[in-house]
């Protein structure tokens, strides 16, 4: 180790002290963890950062305490130089209920937001994404705070890193990008992950500077991360830092890294990061053989007594086993006034609800691809980046992925984004950020996510199979989000600005086939509508049907045709399918004894399926018929004419559907 440069030269003896004890307290901790999962006195996973201290310390303790540092599996010392303390460590890895995940992961799965540490997931490197939203709603709000995302070397060759880094360099945001290289992507080593020399020199191509240190010399590691968190506060934009170093065990506990040639280990534990930051401080006259020794007893007792009161710490209850799926909202919707004399197409509507919003609170901000001057593949953004401008309106490259991610990010650090796919069929690389981070953050770290992802959906416009699907099936199937398909102008506007301001995931469906083909006038002023109602669209007695979106204008086209025939059916939009208003669907089947649903989606493990089964389950004495459900065939959307008719319902297929429960 050679002297101190840079930021690193400024540091004071505490605080390379504060330095040196953070990284014998990552060494003693993570090395005693593994001992115990190897000997099968601690369940669960760990995944030792040993070797990699330097790196981990020197990059975080750079940051300051309102500052944001998004990691991975292997940064636990990094949470714990963030301010993440042995208790809360502990707690979490033997999963008790006062535990940052409440027990509900275990671990190094863990973030502590008051802290400044987001949620770890195994996917990687899913924080890059959330990083990048943090640091969006750090310049949103003039705020001199700086992220800092982290991750290994074998995550960079994942499109979710390309994605955070473009996006981030693009937009000019305040983030700081680490790539800890210990030469391993669990057995793979680098020649077989990228072809670069180093990974830093990607930075080229993104148009952000990119810096390769010494990932064992915590001081060198130390002076590259100030200077470019230094550089993100002024506004100049991200820095690519990659710290080359080695860990000393596997992947994880179970792995014995037999892979590691004996030369080359021999090679990289000659350049242990402790001693050599050892040998500097006894050079300095701040470190000796006496003072190590007092120092690595004191902190192996914490790590000891640590372990024992966790241990003796009380479970989660299995009573809450299904609490905190969702936030709950502390504020009442405002109820729609008289309709006015204008009439307005759904298109309209949403609009007029984004900029409602947008104006209202000035945390709602939307971002999308072509979102701003071009107003959004449907024009439904159309006029709201002129009034709102850039930062409100952001124009994103295409990455669903970090698209949704950022919009986690922001939300968790109280802004309210808004983000518009350009068809849901586009939703898919965003998922794992939907599923795995939009979506558990609440129930697994308490924190709300107050953030709506919407765009048009649905069939019918002859735009074949990659832009006319309906997910609702496939998004309602993963818990802990809300999911709303309006059918009315009323509705989309009333839903959309119930969906702005709930504090949980919402992914707000708007079927295309209805942007511009209904209309109707609209409650005057501001208004909304509650999440979880159905509306009974017409009253009946013979039947009823559940349905939602496009299909309840083709249900009502049946039931005219229905009342010439005399039977009287009654139709009930769903509007919301999570969450679902089971007590009007269970109250219309039992006052018409006979139950259709109607759905554009395909059948197979599909909405209809839960609303027949659950019906069939609990309605049993209700029904005089069995439950028939009218879906497309179980295949792909095509695009002729004759071919996309044949596959979405028409009011034929429901009217045939009637006939079939009268004459039962």
């Amino acid at each position: 180790m050679i002297e101190p440069q840079g930021h690193a030269a400024e540091l004071s003896e505490a605080q390379l002290l504060a330095m040196y004890e953070l990284m014998v307290t990552g060494r003693l901790l993570e090395t005693r963890l593994h001992n115990l999962y190897r000997s099968g006195r601690l369940g669960g996973a760990v995944y030792p950062g040993v070797g990699q201290e330097a790196a981990q310390v020197g990059l975080t303790f750079a940051l300051e305490a309102d500052d944001v540092f998004g990691g991975t599996h292997r940064d636990l010392l990094a949470q714990i130089t963030k301010g993440v303390t042995l208790e809360e460590t502990m707690l979490n890895f033997y999963g008790k209920a006062a535990a940052p995940t409440s027990g509900r992961d275990g671990n190094s799965h863990f973030g502590v937001l008051d802290k400044g540490t987001l949620m770890v997931i195994s996917p990687l490197p899913d924080s890059y994404a959330v990083a990048v939203g943090c640091a969006m709603a750090f310049d949103q709000r003039n705020e001199h705070r700086v992220a800092m995302a982290d991750c290994g070397e074998g995550a960079t060759a994942t499109g979710t890193w390309h994605e955070a880094v473009n996006t981030a360099a693009v937009l000019g945001l305040p983030i700081v990008f680490t790539v800890q290289n210990n030469q391993y992507a669990y057995a793979t080593p680098n020649d077989r992950e990228y072809k670069a020399s180093n990974l830093a020199h990607r930075a080229d191509g993104y148009g952000i500077p990119g810096v390769v240190v010494d990932g064992n010399d915590v001081l060198e590691c130390y002076s590259a991360a100030s200077q470019a968190i230094e550089r993100a506060r002024k506004g100049e934009g991200p820095t690519l830092i990659e710290a080359v170093t080695f860990r000393h065990f596997g992947h994880a506990g179970h792995d014995p890294a037999d892979y590691v040639k004996p030369g080359e280990r021999d090679a990289w534990m000659a350049k242990d990061p402790i001693p050599r930051f050892e040998e500097f401080l006894e050079s300095r006259g701040l470190l000796d053989v006496e003072r190590k020794a007092a120092l690595e007893d004191r902190i192996e007792e914490k790590i000891r007594k640590t372990i024992e009161w966790a241990q003796e710490q009380e479970d989660p209850s299995p009573d809450l086993v299904t609490a905190d799926l969702f936030a709950e909202r502390t504020s009442a919707p405002v109820q729609p006034g008289p309709a006015g004399d204008t009439e307005s197409t759904m298109l309209d509507a949403i609009t007029a609800a984004l900029e409602e919003e947008m104006t209202r609170d000035e945390r709602v901000f939307l971002l999308g691809e072509d979102v701003g001057p071009f107003g959004g593949a449907f024009k439904v953004t159309k006029g709201l980046h002129e009034k709102f401008g850039p930062h409100r309106v952001v124009d994103m490259p295409i990455a669903e992925s970090t698209i949704i991610g950022a919009a986690v990010g922001a939300a968790i650090q109280g802004q309210v984004p808004v983000a518009e796919l350009q068809y849901t069929d586009f939703i898919y690389p965003g998922l794992d950020q939907l599923f795995n981070e939009a979506a558990k953050y609440h129930w697994k770290g308490g924190r709300s996510v107050p953030m709506v992802v919407r765009g048009p959906s649905g069939a019918g416009l002859r735009a074949g199979p990659f832009h006319s699907i309906s997910p609702e099936g496939m998004l309602s199937h993963h818990p802990g989000i809300k999911i709303v398909v309006p059918s009315t102008p009323t509705a989309a506007k009333g839903l959309l600005v119930g969906a702005i301001r709930d504090p949980n995931p919402v992914v707000f469906l708007e079927h295309k086939k209805l942007y511009r083909s209904i209309k109707e006038s609209i409650p005057q002023g501001e208004y909304e509508l509650p999440l979880g109602v159905a509306r009974v669209a017409r009253t009946g007695d013979d039947a009823t049907i559940v349905t939602w979106g496009a299909m309840v204008h083709t249900s009502l086209e049946a039931a005219d045709r229905l009342t010439e025939e005399g039977i009287s059916v009654e139709i009930v939009d769903l509007q919301t399918i999570v969450p679902l208003d089971w007590e009007t669907v269970f109250a219309s089947v039992a006052k018409t004894s006979r139950l259709i649903v109607v759905q554009e989606d395909v059948p197979f493990s599909s909405v209809s399926s839960e609303v027949a089964a659950r019906v069939a389950g609990e309605a049993f004495w209700d029904l005089d018929a069995p439950v028939l459900r009218v879906t497309p065939p179980h295949t792909h959307i095509p695009f002729a004419a004759a071919l996309e008719d044949a596959f979405v319902p028409q009011a034929d297929d429901i009217v045939s559907a009637v006939y079939q429960l009268s004459a039962t």
